[in-house]
Parts: structure tokens; C-alpha cells; sequence
């Protein structure tokens, strides 16, 4: 029987192509967990207008889901629409529109960094523009985070993302690490970019804790869904239910 242990209503941004966070997600979850999925039909562009616009359309679209399936938990990803909405309004949508638990992949990578213990965290955003970077920026510190360095790919990266190497992305977390040795764990932000593959290397030569968006979506859901069976292979937090 499809979801036997835990039914995910989950709702993404699309903005084309192969849908990588619920990839990752149904390739990780535990046996028993079904996901039923909506997608939110952009944004445009990350630009702040174009994250704001899509606010409206969650609602609706947690309605539906609801109407499909008797569901456990509400998951939100797209970290640029979460943080430019408000995390916690984001959560709250879902909630008067559906009456479930709620969370959003922001959540998680917070909850997460508490539950691993770290406090002072080096921030790695492989593709995001510097308005998303400013909004992560400020509700890490908005929640009491130290982020002791901020380390992007850089303007024009977000058309590349789902092209990209996941060795790319190992080399600029430890590089991230490397210049900036202080801090207790790393966060790294961008579920449309995938580092399944490199996760674990990077937490096990870097020493430190890595929390990774799509994973920590993943870990919040399971969680409220109490669901904890251990996932091995995907970083520290997976396995801290």
C-alpha cells in the first residue's frame, strides 16, 4: 500500500525541467512514505517581485492536495519563495488551508542546525542572486544563527544548476571551510542543484556538520510525520530523527 507510513503533501516551485528536490526526496524516503505533489508554475526569476507573486498560489494548491489523499504533513520547499514570503507565513498557509502540521524545507535547515548542535554555521548557496542570499542571510541571524561566511556561485549560476557538477559543489563547501575555519557546521542552500552524490564527502573531510536543503525538507517532514528510521549515506542529520 502506497504510503502505509507517512503521505507527504508537498508543494515546489518549477522552474522547468527534471523536478530534482522530489527526485531526491522519493530517492531517500524510507519505504511506506508516498509523496503527493503539486508544483507552483514558476517563479520567473528569482528578482524579490517575482518570489512574492507566488504567495497566492499555495493556498489553493495545499486545497487540492487535501482533496486527494488523507495526508500527514504539509512540506513546502523552494527556499527563495519561503524566505522572501516569511518562513513562518509560509507554514501558516498550509495550515488554515489544509488543517495538517506544516513545514517548509527553511524550517527544516533551521531545526536541523539546532539539533546538530551548531550555532556559528558557514553558508554555502550554489546558485542564488544576492537579494535570496540577503534574505537567508537574515533569518539565520532572525533565528540566532552566527553565520560566519556567506559563499555563492555567483550571478548567473541559477540557469546552470541542474547542469552542474556535483564536484563543483564539494570544492566550494570546502573551500567555504577552509577560509573559514570557526565556524561549527556548514548549510548549504539550493535544492535545484544536486549533491547527492558528494554530501557525505563533504561532511567527512570537512569534519563538521553539513545540513543541505532537500535533505533537511526530508528530515522536518519525516520528523512531524514520526517517521524516524535512520537514512545512512546522505549526511549526519538524516540519521538524528
Amino acid at each position: 500500500m502506497f504510503g502505509w507510513r507517512a503521505r507527504i503533501g508537498f508543494i515546489s516551485p518549477n522552474l522547468g525541467g527534471l523536478p530534482g528536490t522530489l527526485m531526491e526526496m522519493e530517492h531517500l524516503a524510507p519505504e511506506g512514505v508516498a509523496f503527493l505533489t503539486r508544483f507552483v508554475n514558476g517563479p520567473a526569476s528569482l528578482a524579490t517581485p517575482d518570489l512574492l507573486a507566488l504567495a497566492a498560489d499555495v493556498e489553493p494548491l495545499a486545497r487540492s492536495l487535501t482533496r486527494k489523499a488523507d495526508l500527514d504533513v504539509m512540506l513546502m520547499a523552494g527556499a527563495p519563495v519561503v524566505l522572501a514570503n516569511g518562513p513562518d507565513r509560509v507554514a501558516q498557509i498550509l495550515r488554515d488551508a489544509t488543517g495538517l502540521p506544516s513545514t517548509t524545507n527553511v524550517q527544516g535547515m533551521t531545526d536541523g542546525l539546532r539539533r546538530l548542535g551548531v550555532g556559528r554555521v558557514n553558508v554555502v548557496t550554489p546558485y542564488y542572486p544576492d537579494n535570496v542570499n540577503e534574505f537567508l542571510r537574515a533569518h539565520l541571524v532572525a533565528c540566532g544563527f552566527e553565520v560566519v561566511s556567506l559563499t555563492t556561485g555567483g550571478e548567473g549560476a541559477v540557469e546552470k544548476r541542474k547542469e552542474a557538477a556535483q564536484e563543483g559543489a564539494y570544492r566550494l563547501a570546502k573551500q567555504a571551510f577552509l577560509a573559514n575555519p570557526g565556524a561549527e557546521g556548514l548549510l548549504m542552500v539550493g535544492g535545484g542543484a544536486p549533491i547527492y552524490e558528494v554530501i557525505e564527502a563533504i561532511e567527512t573531510d570537512i569534519g563538521k556538520p553539513v545540513v543541505a536543503a532537500n535533505y533537511a525538507g526530508l528530515w522536518s517532514a519525516l520528523t512531524v510525520a514520526n517517521v524516524r528510521q535512520p537514512i545512512h549515506g546522505y549526511g549526519k542529520l538524516l540519521t538524528c530523527f
